[in-house]
């Protein structure tokens, strides 16, 4: 059963993917307004096609904004992406590595997701900037400030050095944390076991990892979406880095009750 379920779940996203990969490729090239919008319902199909249901706590889509918002999450899953992505028109900012992950990559890239190299500390006032501009001409980001996943049960420690991007002369950027939560597995509450296997950790191969996830049944996610907030409350980045890990922390124990 679980086979037949991997493979009419992979038959159906080969073939969206097979038809969306051209219809993308042309808004990115004639710059269409579209481009931006449109993996909005690329990322609402995959996830449909892949099981996972979203519930959200205190999310509001905002129809007209001077500037654009930084959403702070922590990284489980692949799909994280899946779930932010089919909710909110916002670009990604990721690793260079997933740049070169294959299809995964080239999907990255096509739906205009924003590549960093962590490794090089002389490109990180450039990517500030980047960012920074982008935030105050209306465009928003999400960014996953631990730098890897964790097993779904607990967060890492946030990397603060891309939160100086909102330095104190962009107080009206908006900043909003999001605690991404894998709470049931086919309608039945997960545990901390169970919940790894939905996880990409360790030394699990993210083949292995996607395997797992789409054959074992329909997922449900949390998303709480905690109040905005602003440069201006915090002294420096580093504050703002740790109130952002706090409230994603609080909202992760709160609703998996660990």
């Amino acid at each position: 059963m679980r086979s037949l379920r991997l493979f009419s779940i992979l038959l159906c996203l080969s073939i969206f993917i097979i038809i969306t990969i051209p219809i993308q490729f042309l808004l990115n090239i004639f710059q269409l307004k579209l481009k931006n919008t449109y993996p909005l319902f690329f990322y609402k199909v995959i996830k449909n096609i892949a099981g996972i249901n979203i519930d959200t706590e205190g999310f509001e889509r905002i129809i007209h904004k001077d500037t654009g918002t930084l959403y702070i999450a922590n990284h489980v899953s692949w799909f994280d992406i899946l779930c932010l992505g089919s909710i909110l028109n916002a670009r990604f900012i990721a690793k260079k590595e997933v740049a070169s992950m294959g299809i995964f990559g080239f999907l990255a890239k096509l739906s205009n997701t924003f590549f960093i190299d962590n490794s090089n500390k002389n490109k990180i006032y450039e990517y500030n900037n980047f960012i920074r501009e982008k935030l105050i001409n209306g465009e928003s980001l999400i960014l996953f400030p631990e730098g890897t996943t964790s097993d779904g049960n607990s967060i890492r420690r946030f990397k603060s050095s891309l939160f100086e991007c909102i330095n104190s002369s962009e107080s009206l950027i908006n900043v909003q944390p999001i605690s991404i939560c894998y709470v049931r597995k086919n309608n039945l509450p997960m545990g901390i076991y169970s919940r790894r296997f939905i996880a990409w950790v360790g030394e699990t191969s993210m083949v292995n990892s996607m395997k797992e996830f789409l054959s074992s049944g329909s997922i449900t996610v949390n998303l709480i979406f905690h109040p905005k907030i602003s440069m201006k409350q915090f002294s420096d980045r580093k504050e703002l880095s740790s109130f952002c890990e706090e409230q994603i922390l609080i909202g992760l124990n709160k609703t998996i009750k660990i």
